[in-house]
């Protein structure tokens, strides 16, 4: 090896290593471990089948391991990447980004399951542990539509410039089919390429008061499918240890392809209240009412969620009831009267 090579080797090498040094000392590592117990009681009418309510003990486990720093330039930078279990045996590389501060207050960046475009809208009402519709999944009332959700997307983010605590997010996303499949450098040629855009824009105009609005579009590749048109406003207020809010949205078509016309509408109101500075209770109440095909279903879906939260610092405990009533057996079918969903769930989350 020449002179030449081995001082260029040693030099590739030293910046390398100085790189990797800075990298590492702007490195954060944080997460959660978290277990539940689940159970609860169906009923199966009108020939439909009930849900299947053993009890069941599950757990997910959640290490995000971020970045952040400065470019040569002077902008800021962040980075980050989350390992997920859930629900699974093998661990998922799931939720991913980079985002660029050209500004401040101006934020570019491309996310993998990150909260931007409409969805920073999508939950505007409060809550003691999840959302209304994720505490089971079983609930078979329809979030809000986004194009971020386990999708890969591009987004502007604007704060604190369209007034005090703001925020507009803009997201859009390119292929809405193949989600986690698409690499950095191979071409997925079995899409259908339905493309959509999201827009979100929450507010503190007061003190106490979050007022949020976001909308959804998103084109169907094939002609004869409803193309999806989400649009949804809410609102928190929170005074002392009280909060309250009430969310609707309306959204026409859905994300994977339908030809048959569809229509939802619910309507959420949600509320809590901080006993002490570790117990919080909180209760919640939504309505689905379903048109397929330009006909309005003749019995709404409702749901109805009591919670308790007990803070212990790291480690969180809470307790959820959720009733459910006339729960459709799919996204794309009638709400089934009598078709009722009652579930218990415990769980035990530690942060690290």
């Amino acid at each position: 090896m020449t002179n030449k090579k081995i001082i260029g080797l040693f030099a590739t090498t030293a910046l390398f290593a100085s790189l990797s040094s800075v990298a590492n000392s702007q490195v954060t590592i944080s997460g959660y471990v978290e277990a539940s117990y689940i159970t609860g009681n169906s009923k199966a009418v009108s020939g439909a089948s009930g849900v299947s309510q053993a009890k069941q003990l599950g757990n997910e486990t959640l290490i995000k391991v971020a970045s952040k720093g400065k470019l040569a330039n002077g902008m800021d930078y962040n980075i980050f990447q989350e390992f997920e279990s859930d629900e699974a045996a093998t661990q998922n590389m799931h939720a991913r980004g980079i985002e660029i501060t050209p500004m401040a207050g101006i934020n570019v960046g491309y996310s993998f399951d990150q909260t931007k475009g409409s969805e920073i809208a999508r939950t505007a009402t409060p809550y003691v542990t999840s959302r209304h519709t994720d505490v089971t999944g079983i609930t078979g009332i329809t979030e809000p539509f986004d194009v971020t959700s386990s999708e890969h997307s591009v987004y502007l983010d604007i704060v604190n410039k369209l007034g005090a605590s703001s925020q507009l997010s803009v997201a859009y996303a390119p292929n809405l089919d193949s989600a986690s499949n698409n690499g950095s450098d191979r071409f997925v040629t079995t899409s259908n390429l339905n493309s959509g855009y999201a827009i979100g824009y929450k507010i503190t105009p007061i003190a106490g008061l979050t007022v949020a609005v976001g909308t959804t579009k998103i084109d169907q590749n094939t002609v004869a499918h409803q193309d999806v048109d989400m649009k949804t406003a809410g609102f928190t207020y929170a005074n002392g240890p009280f909060a309250i809010g009430a969310q609707r949205y309306n959204q026409k078509g859905l994300k994977t392809s339908s030809a048959t016309t569809h229509e939802d509408e619910t309507t959420l109101i949600s509320g809590t209240f901080a006993a002490t500075k570790e117990l919080t209770i909180g209760v919640g109440l939504a309505e689905q009412e379903r048109t397929r095909a330009g006909v309005k279903d003749t019995v709404d879906t409702k749901s109805k969620l009591f919670s308790i939260g007990y803070n212990l610092g790291p480690v969180a405990l809470s307790y959820d009831f959720e009733q459910n009533e006339n729960v459709p057996v799919s996204a794309t079918t009638a709400p089934i009267s009598g078709r009722d969903i009652d579930t218990h769930k415990v769980r035990v989350r530690a942060a690290f």
